[in-house]
């Protein structure tokens, strides 16, 4: 005002036609408060100060407006005014507006202020399209190689890059690394870590499986309950796989005695040695054993041996009576009361030895090498003898120490077949390869395997090779998961070395019995379980590739291994557990005899098996090769002489 003032002044002073007031004594005239007062106000300013007013000086110069907030300055004669840019305001446009403090400036995401102005922004992983408005950003679609060999997931404000279960994201390398769980140590036993994954393996010769989380491990319990119970009053000639004797006996007489032997006996077992009577083996002698499922006598006499076969077939399983009498000059054999054999001797089988006759009695085996017999035989026998009377005597030494053990006893009721407990294998020395037809120096191969299976369990090995390495090129198992899918189920599955080539999904705990076929060739796999084909599980590439590594090694030493493995690495094949139930194999279809095997454990019988508990049998599929049938031990009881054992179990 001060400065308005002054200007009014400065003018009245110049304009004398005004027609002001002089109040200055010393004629200095200048304008009244008038001037001021209505100075700028056009519908108020009087007409006698028009003069003054139209000659007021720019009020715009020099400039009063701030000059980064304003747009120009009008003069308004006597006053000025100052046109504001957009977010400025005040007289002279020098206070700044704060747009974001009404309704955020309209900005949906962050608003800005400025000096002047103000602009709205966006939160990472968005971007402007429209000055107030934020969109998502598609880092996918805007730039393809974001995640390099990973897969790029949009997020809201962000992305993700996303392996395969099982690999992690490597944000320098741009690529998918595998997740090494077993450092995590989630398995109980064995972690194998793989691509992408990993495996839990148990030991199944412990008695274990994995379990339903596929990390930890179970105990393997039967499904299907057999009828184990054993007879007391029975003795097992079969218990000693290397056919040594299960009893020996001798006895001493001070007056000439005749060997009288009868027992009952039952077996499926086609060959064996009942029982050896006589001396040393260069003395006189007598062998009662059973050859194609008849009895077979060999008598050795001052070195002249003999041998006589006669009589039914008894390897029926039923219980029958056999005796054995020594008569002046002959040795008759009876067969139910019924002679079957009379064979003329000429000595004694008592040895007349420092004053007293003496004989030795093995059952279950001889006192030497078999093949020292007259006609060599496999000793081993799986048979049971039951009311054992030898020489009349009446010692219950041999019953009392037998109902002790119950290894040395026999299955109350048994049928045909090989019943597996769940421990042990039997293994047999083996060869796959073939002539060429019209060419002996090319060889071809194969694998013909029919087993007729009711298992007690659902997971165990019931055929193998195994290399002198330990690696198992084939293998043919129950198993009750599937390792891929992380799946419990049951199957039946083949295996070279530790991958799954076929498999078939078969409830094992139907207590019926199966026909599993496999047929391995050079350019050829199959499986079959009762007439139905398994899955392949490989490309014929893969499949072929295999099948070559599995001719590598039928070329070299492998073993064959029934009901179970040795002890080879827990990884090398998909299980390893003991097969548990009953098995009757063929091998390009012809019977494998367990009682030929290179070893086998002596809790595997090798022509007997249990039925299920109760005696309750589902009827026999008209494709099962074998018909079971049950024979239920009698309750005849009689005491032998005394006896000694040569070995413990």
């Amino acid at each position: 005002m001060k400065h308005q003032q002054a200007r009014c002044q400065f003018i009245c002073f110049k304009q004398l036609p005004c027609n002001h007031n002089n109040n200055n004594n010393n004629n200095f005239i200048f304008c009244s408060s008038a001037c001021i007062q209505r100075y700028g106000s056009l519908h108020s300013r009087r007409t006698d100060f028009l003069t003054c007013v139209h000659n007021l000086p720019n009020q715009c110069s020099p400039d009063p407006c701030h000059k980064e907030g304003t747009v120009r300055c009008e003069d308004l004669k006597g006053d000025f005014y100052c046109e504001c840019k957009p977010g400025w305001q005040g007289k002279t446009c020098e206070k700044d507006i704060d747009e974001c403090s009404v309704q955020h400036g309209g900005c949906n995401q962050i608003c800005l202020n400025k000096i002047g102005s103000y602009r709205c922004s966006c939160y990472s992983g968005y971007v402007l399209r429209d000055s107030k408005t934020c969109e998502d950003i598609d880092e996918c679609t805007a730039s393809a190689d974001i995640c390099g060999e990973a897969r790029c997931k949009n997020l809201i404000s962000s992305y993700k890059c996303l392996c395969d279960a099982g690999y992690k994201y490597d944000e320098l390398r741009k690529t998918c690394q595998d997740i090494d769980e077993c450092e995590e140590q989630l398995c109980e036993q064995t972690c194998v870590n793989l691509p992408g994954s990993y495996t839990c393996h148990c030991d199944g010769r412990g008695g274990v499986k994995l379990s339903q989380d596929m990390n930890t491990c179970e105990n393997i319990i039967p499904c299907v309950p057999f009828a184990v119970a054993k007879s007391i009053k029975s003795l097992y000639l079969g218990r000693m796989f290397s056919g040594t004797p299960v009893i020996r006996l001798r006895f001493k007489r001070k007056q000439p005695t005749r060997l009288v032997a009868e027992f009952d006996f039952r077996t499926f077992d086609p060959e064996g040695i009942l029982f050896f009577a006589g001396g040393h083996q260069d003395s006189t002698w007598v062998v009662l054993a059973l050859r194609k499922g008849r009895l077979e006598l060999q008598l050795k006499y001052n070195g002249i041996g003999r041998v006589t076969s006669s009589g039914p077939l008894i390897n029926h399983g039923m219980w029958q009576t056999i005796s054995v009498e020594e008569l002046e000059r002959s040795l008759v054999i009876k067969v139910n009361r019924d002679a079957v054999m009379k064979i003329a001797v000429s000595g004694d089988l008592f040895t007349l030895d420092k004053g007293l006759y003496q004989l030795n009695l093995t059952v279950g085996g001889i006192p030497f090498k078999t093949k020292d017999l007259i006609l060599p035989i496999n000793p081993r026998l799986d048979g049971c003898m039951r009311a054992w009377n030898w020489l009349n005597g009446e010692d219950t030494t041999i019953q009392e120490t037998i109902k002790m053990n119950d290894k040395m006893q026999c299955f109350s009721v048994a049928g045909r077949g090989s019943f597996y407990p769940g421990r042990g294998f039997a293994a047999f020395n083996l060869s796959y390869m073939q002539p060429s037809s019209g060419n002996e120096t090319k060889t071809n191969w194969k694998i013909e395997v029919n087993a007729v299976i009711q298992p007690a369990t659902d997971t165990g090995v019931l055929f193998a090779l195994v290399t002198e390495e330990a690696s198992v090129p084939l293998s043919l198992s129950l198993i009750d998961y599937h390792s891929t899918k992380k799946l419990k189920q049951q199957f039946i599955i083949l295996a070279l070395e530790n991958t799954v080539v076929s498999r078939l999904a078969i409830n094992l705990c139907d207590e019926r019995e199966h026909s599993v076929d496999i047929l391995l060739k050079k350019d050829q796999l199959s499986l079959s379980v009762d007439g139905k084909a398994g899955e392949s599980e490989l490309s014929t590439s893969e499949l072929e590739d295999s099948l070559s590594i599995l001719e590598n090694s039928l070329q070299s030493m492998v073993k064959t291994y029934m009901g179970g493995l040795p002890d080879v690495p827990v990884t090398s094949t998909p299980v390893t557990a003991f097969y548990h139930g009953c098995m009757t194999v063929k091998l390009s279809n012809k019977a494998l005899d367990l009682d030929e095997a290179l070893y086998k454990h002596s809790d595997i019988t090798s022509h007997s098996c249990p039925p299920v508990e109760a005696g309750f049998l589902h009827p026999v599929p008209e494709n099962s090769y074998s018909v079971r049938y049950w024979i239920q031990q009698g309750t005849r009881n009689q005491s032998g002489p005394w006896w000694e054992r040569q070995e413990k179990d």
